[in-house]
């Protein structure tokens, strides 16, 4: 038989079934829905992100204190990073602003314990962007940063953003 046979005669059930199972109501509400989600991702303009603080944040040194920074992003290439501090529960109170492109709706935290060597993962945290570009402003709030899928935590750091639309026509 051929794979292709395979790969069809798996997948028709599975087709068939989630076609009688998902009303037309809830069709409509998820196109309705994703059509709201896709103009939130196509607003530009300037993300305020004020880092007030983090809490319970798990220390990663053997013989001393932890030394934990805060990286954020919304692109890998361009990557913004708090002063370092001491302590699992650390206070930055910093600004960091990024220019939010269509397209771009996460804003990626990583927290990092500072190390002579080589620097260690506390955790890390994905942001919808979507609440903030809606509202205007979002915060302060705290953001888990998740170890193990979920199942525990490294701690949480606390920020606040505001959202300003870009006005010009182009």
């Amino acid at each position: 038989m051929r794979l292709t046979t395979v790969f069809a005669v798996l997948v028709a059930p599975v087709a068939a079934f989630a076609a009688t199972v998902v009303p037309e109501q809830v069709k409509a509400e998820v196109e309705t829905a994703g059509s709201g989600i896709h103009m939130m991702a196509s607003k530009k303009g300037q993300l305020y992100v004020k880092l007030n603080y983090a809490t319970n944040l798990r220390d990663k040194d053997w013989f001393s204190r932890s030394d934990p920074f805060v990286e954020m992003w919304l692109e890998k290439a361009y990557k913004q990073r708090s002063k370092d501090t001491k302590g699992s529960n650390p206070v930055f109170g910093e600004t960091f602003c990024f220019y939010v492109r269509p397209g771009q709706n996460k804003l990626y935290v990583r927290a990092v314990d500072k190390d002579t060597f080589s620097n260690d993962k506390i955790g890390d945290a994905t942001i919808s962007l979507d609440e903030v570009m809606g509202a205007g402003r979002v915060g302060p709030k705290d953001y888990n940063l998740p170890k193990w899928l979920g199942l525990r935590s490294n701690g949480n750091v606390n920020i606040e953003m505001q959202f300003i639309e870009d006005t010009v026509q182009e």
